[in-house]
Protein backbone atom coordinates (compact mmCIF):
# COMPACT_ATOMS: atom_id res chain seq x y z
CA UNK A 1 0.00 0.00 0.00
CA UNK A 2 1.41 3.39 -1.19
CA UNK A 3 2.41 6.10 1.69
CA UNK A 4 0.04 9.20 1.61
CA UNK A 5 2.37 12.36 0.98
CA UNK A 6 2.34 13.45 4.03
CA UNK A 7 1.63 17.69 4.93
CA UNK A 8 4.23 20.07 6.50
CA UNK A 9 3.94 22.93 8.80
CA UNK A 10 3.33 25.88 6.59
CA UNK A 11 6.65 28.13 8.22
CA UNK A 12 6.63 30.46 5.58
CA UNK A 13 2.95 31.78 6.04
CA UNK A 14 3.80 31.81 9.66
CA UNK A 15 7.32 33.95 9.15
CA UNK A 16 5.47 36.41 6.33
CA UNK A 17 2.31 36.53 9.22
CA UNK A 18 4.73 37.99 11.98
CA UNK A 19 6.92 40.09 9.30
CA UNK A 20 4.07 41.53 8.71
CA UNK A 21 2.52 42.15 12.31
CA UNK A 22 6.26 43.25 13.73
CA UNK A 23 5.78 45.47 10.81
CA UNK A 24 3.34 47.37 12.71
CA UNK A 25 5.04 47.09 16.07
CA UNK A 26 7.74 48.92 14.36
CA UNK A 27 5.41 51.86 13.41
CA UNK A 28 4.13 52.19 17.03
CA UNK A 29 7.93 52.43 17.86
CA UNK A 30 8.65 55.00 15.90
CA UNK A 31 5.44 57.26 16.69
CA UNK A 32 6.25 56.25 20.52
CA UNK A 33 9.59 57.47 20.21
CA UNK A 34 9.02 60.47 18.53
CA UNK A 35 6.18 61.09 21.47
CA UNK A 36 8.77 60.49 24.28
CA UNK A 37 11.32 62.80 22.87
CA UNK A 38 8.71 65.54 21.95
CA UNK A 39 5.82 65.42 24.00
CA UNK A 40 6.56 63.35 27.20
CA UNK A 41 10.06 64.46 28.43
CA UNK A 42 9.46 68.09 28.14
CA UNK A 43 6.14 67.27 30.38
CA UNK A 44 8.25 65.57 32.85
CA UNK A 45 11.37 68.33 33.45
CA UNK A 46 8.61 70.99 33.72
CA UNK A 47 6.97 69.16 36.63
CA UNK A 48 10.24 68.06 38.06
CA UNK A 49 11.68 71.57 37.74
CA UNK A 50 8.35 72.99 38.93
CA UNK A 51 9.04 70.63 42.57
CA UNK A 52 11.62 70.51 45.01
CA UNK A 53 10.95 67.18 45.20
CA UNK A 54 10.95 64.55 42.16
CA UNK A 55 7.67 63.11 43.39
CA UNK A 56 5.19 64.57 41.53
CA UNK A 57 1.43 65.03 42.76
CA UNK A 58 -1.68 62.85 41.46
CA UNK A 59 -2.92 66.30 39.52
CA UNK A 60 0.11 66.88 38.36
CA UNK A 61 1.15 63.68 36.71
CA UNK A 62 -3.17 63.68 35.14
CA UNK A 63 -1.94 65.77 32.07
CA UNK A 64 0.69 62.93 31.70
CA UNK A 65 -1.58 60.31 32.02
CA UNK A 66 -3.54 62.43 29.17
CA UNK A 67 -0.63 62.40 27.25
CA UNK A 68 -0.24 59.01 27.16
CA UNK A 69 -3.84 58.00 26.59
CA UNK A 70 -4.03 60.38 24.10
CA UNK A 71 -0.86 58.55 22.57
CA UNK A 72 -2.57 55.38 22.41
CA UNK A 73 -5.83 56.68 21.10
CA UNK A 74 -3.57 57.81 17.87
CA UNK A 75 -1.81 54.62 17.14
CA UNK A 76 -4.92 52.80 17.59
CA UNK A 77 -6.20 55.23 14.24
CA UNK A 78 -3.10 55.54 12.76
CA UNK A 79 -1.43 51.99 12.63
CA UNK A 80 -3.09 49.00 14.83
CA UNK A 81 -6.18 50.58 12.25
CA UNK A 82 -8.99 47.16 12.08
CA UNK A 83 -9.64 47.60 8.35
CA UNK A 84 -5.12 47.33 8.28
CA UNK A 85 -5.22 44.80 10.89
CA UNK A 86 -8.52 42.81 9.50
CA UNK A 87 -6.33 42.50 6.18
CA UNK A 88 -3.44 41.27 7.42
CA UNK A 89 -5.45 38.67 9.59
CA UNK A 90 -7.26 37.90 6.09
CA UNK A 91 -4.40 37.25 4.02
CA UNK A 92 -3.24 34.81 6.36
CA UNK A 93 -6.21 32.98 7.06
CA UNK A 94 -6.87 32.49 3.88
CA UNK A 95 -3.80 31.40 2.72
CA UNK A 96 -3.90 28.58 5.07
CA UNK A 97 -7.01 27.70 3.36
CA UNK A 98 -5.84 27.36 0.66
CA UNK A 99 -2.52 25.61 1.65
CA UNK A 100 -4.33 23.10 3.70
CA UNK A 101 -7.81 22.50 1.41
CA UNK A 102 -5.03 21.78 -1.52
CA UNK A 103 -3.03 19.38 0.18
CA UNK A 104 -6.04 17.20 1.55
CA UNK A 105 -7.45 17.57 -1.72
CA UNK A 106 -4.50 15.92 -3.43
CA UNK A 107 -4.21 13.21 -0.87
CA UNK A 108 -7.64 12.40 -1.24
CA UNK A 109 -7.35 12.65 -5.39
CA UNK A 110 -3.77 10.21 -4.86
CA UNK A 111 -6.34 6.99 -3.87
CA UNK A 112 -9.81 7.96 -4.75
CA UNK A 113 -9.99 10.13 -7.62
CA UNK A 114 -12.31 12.70 -6.29
CA UNK A 115 -11.87 16.31 -4.42
CA UNK A 116 -13.85 16.15 -0.96
CA UNK A 117 -13.30 19.75 -0.44
CA UNK A 118 -15.71 20.82 -3.51
CA UNK A 119 -18.24 21.90 -1.05
CA UNK A 120 -17.78 23.35 2.20
CA UNK A 121 -20.77 24.96 3.69
CA UNK A 122 -18.93 24.84 6.98
CA UNK A 123 -16.13 27.37 5.76
CA UNK A 124 -16.88 30.82 5.95
CA UNK A 125 -18.37 30.68 9.12
CA UNK A 126 -14.83 28.83 10.12
CA UNK A 127 -13.21 31.43 7.99
CA UNK A 128 -15.24 34.93 10.00
CA UNK A 129 -14.27 33.24 13.50
CA UNK A 130 -10.55 32.37 12.81
CA UNK A 131 -10.36 36.09 11.54
CA UNK A 132 -12.13 37.93 14.58
CA UNK A 133 -10.37 35.90 17.07
CA UNK A 134 -6.73 37.17 15.48
CA UNK A 135 -8.04 40.56 14.61
CA UNK A 136 -8.42 40.81 18.82
CA UNK A 137 -5.50 38.65 19.40
CA UNK A 138 -3.26 41.54 16.98
CA UNK A 139 -4.98 44.47 18.52
CA UNK A 140 -3.96 43.22 21.79
CA UNK A 141 -0.31 43.81 21.14
CA UNK A 142 -1.17 47.47 20.71
CA UNK A 143 -3.42 47.54 24.62
CA UNK A 144 -0.29 45.87 25.98
CA UNK A 145 2.11 47.67 24.69
CA UNK A 146 0.46 51.23 25.38
CA UNK A 147 -0.31 49.84 28.93
CA UNK A 148 3.28 48.86 29.37
CA UNK A 149 4.58 52.07 28.36
CA UNK A 150 1.44 53.63 30.51
CA UNK A 151 3.28 51.37 33.79
CA UNK A 152 6.52 52.62 33.03
CA UNK A 153 6.15 56.50 32.57
CA UNK A 154 3.89 56.98 35.58
CA UNK A 155 6.11 54.59 37.82
CA UNK A 156 9.16 55.87 36.58
CA UNK A 157 8.06 59.53 37.46
CA UNK A 158 6.34 58.92 40.58
CA UNK A 159 9.77 56.96 41.92
CA UNK A 160 12.25 59.69 40.20
CA UNK A 161 13.73 57.51 38.22
CA UNK A 162 15.67 59.00 35.53
CA UNK A 163 14.97 59.73 31.83
CA UNK A 164 17.33 57.91 30.41
CA UNK A 165 15.96 54.50 32.89
CA UNK A 166 12.58 55.31 31.71
CA UNK A 167 13.95 55.08 27.67
CA UNK A 168 15.80 51.48 28.36
CA UNK A 169 12.22 49.95 30.06
CA UNK A 170 10.58 51.80 26.46
CA UNK A 171 12.48 50.30 24.20
CA UNK A 172 12.78 46.83 25.92
CA UNK A 173 8.88 46.60 25.49
CA UNK A 174 9.06 47.12 22.05
CA UNK A 175 11.06 44.24 21.88
CA UNK A 176 8.78 42.56 23.83
CA UNK A 177 5.74 43.21 21.17
CA UNK A 178 7.83 42.07 18.46
CA UNK A 179 8.08 38.39 20.57
CA UNK A 180 4.38 38.52 20.88
CA UNK A 181 4.10 38.81 17.33
CA UNK A 182 6.21 36.10 16.45
CA UNK A 183 4.23 34.06 18.88
CA UNK A 184 0.68 34.81 17.91
CA UNK A 185 1.82 34.10 14.36
CA UNK A 186 3.13 30.46 15.14
CA UNK A 187 0.62 29.57 17.65
CA UNK A 188 -2.03 30.38 15.21
CA UNK A 189 -1.07 28.66 12.40
CA UNK A 190 -0.71 25.59 14.07
CA UNK A 191 -3.96 26.27 15.78
CA UNK A 192 -5.82 26.90 12.60
CA UNK A 193 -4.36 24.56 10.34
CA UNK A 194 -5.17 22.34 13.17
CA UNK A 195 -8.78 22.77 13.40
CA UNK A 196 -9.15 23.35 9.38
CA UNK A 197 -7.29 19.98 9.10
CA UNK A 198 -9.55 17.78 12.02
CA UNK A 199 -12.70 19.68 10.12
CA UNK A 200 -11.87 18.78 6.50
CA UNK A 201 -10.99 15.07 7.88
CA UNK A 202 -14.29 15.05 9.63
CA UNK A 203 -16.75 16.43 7.17
CA UNK A 204 -15.29 13.21 4.73
CA UNK A 205 -15.59 10.77 6.88
CA UNK A 206 -12.53 10.36 8.58
CA UNK A 207 -12.16 9.18 11.64
CA UNK A 208 -8.69 8.47 12.62
CA UNK A 209 -5.40 10.46 11.56
CA UNK A 210 -1.35 9.80 12.11
CA UNK A 211 0.55 12.59 14.11
CA UNK A 212 3.29 13.99 12.65
CA UNK A 213 5.90 16.29 14.27
CA UNK A 214 7.90 18.49 12.37
CA UNK A 215 11.13 16.17 12.38
CA UNK A 216 13.67 19.16 14.28
CA UNK A 217 15.37 19.76 17.49
CA UNK A 218 12.97 22.42 18.63
CA UNK A 219 10.44 19.43 18.84
CA UNK A 220 9.29 19.23 22.60
CA UNK A 221 9.64 15.36 23.82
CA UNK A 222 5.91 14.94 24.19
CA UNK A 223 5.26 15.21 20.47
CA UNK A 224 8.05 13.40 19.63
CA UNK A 225 6.90 10.53 21.07
CA UNK A 226 3.69 10.96 19.75
CA UNK A 227 5.26 11.15 15.77
CA UNK A 228 3.76 8.30 13.92
CA UNK A 229 1.27 7.00 16.28
CA UNK A 230 -2.87 6.56 15.22
CA UNK A 231 -5.37 8.37 16.92
CA UNK A 232 -8.93 8.66 16.24
CA UNK A 233 -10.26 12.53 15.34
CA UNK A 234 -12.88 11.98 18.67
CA UNK A 235 -10.17 11.48 21.15
CA UNK A 236 -7.21 12.85 19.81
CA UNK A 237 -3.88 12.01 21.93
CA UNK A 238 -5.22 12.09 25.27
CA UNK A 239 -7.38 15.15 23.89
CA UNK A 240 -4.56 16.68 22.31
CA UNK A 241 -4.44 17.19 18.68
CA UNK A 242 -2.00 18.05 16.10
CA UNK A 243 -1.51 22.31 16.47
CA UNK A 244 -3.53 23.23 19.42
CA UNK A 245 -0.87 22.78 21.83
CA UNK A 246 0.82 25.95 22.35
CA UNK A 247 3.24 26.71 19.32
CA UNK A 248 2.81 23.16 18.54
CA UNK A 249 4.59 22.72 14.50
CA UNK A 250 2.79 19.01 14.58
CA UNK A 251 0.27 18.25 11.27
CA UNK A 252 -2.03 15.34 11.17
CA UNK A 253 -2.52 12.92 7.89
CA UNK A 254 -5.03 10.82 6.83
CA UNK A 255 -4.69 6.94 6.90
CA UNK A 256 -4.35 5.32 3.32
CA UNK A 257 -6.31 2.44 5.03
CA UNK A 258 -9.15 4.70 5.62
CA UNK A 259 -8.72 6.72 2.35
CA UNK A 260 -9.18 3.00 0.13
CA UNK A 261 -12.31 2.16 1.83
CA UNK A 262 -13.70 5.12 -0.69
CA UNK A 263 -12.46 3.26 -3.05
Amino acid sequence: MARIRGGAFPTAIAVQYARRVKGLVDQNRKIMWDAWTKRIKPLIHQYRNRNDALVLDEDELSDIQKELEALEEETGESVFVTAVVSAIVQQFVNGLNQRQKEEFAEQFRDVVGIDPTMNESWLASFMETAVAENVSRIKSIDRQYHDDIKTIVIQGVRSGESLNDMAERIKQTSGAGKRRAIFIARDQTGSILGDMTKRRHQEAGLKKFRWRDSDDRRVRKKHRELDGKVFTWKDGANGLYPGKDYNCRCVAEPLEEELFEFQ
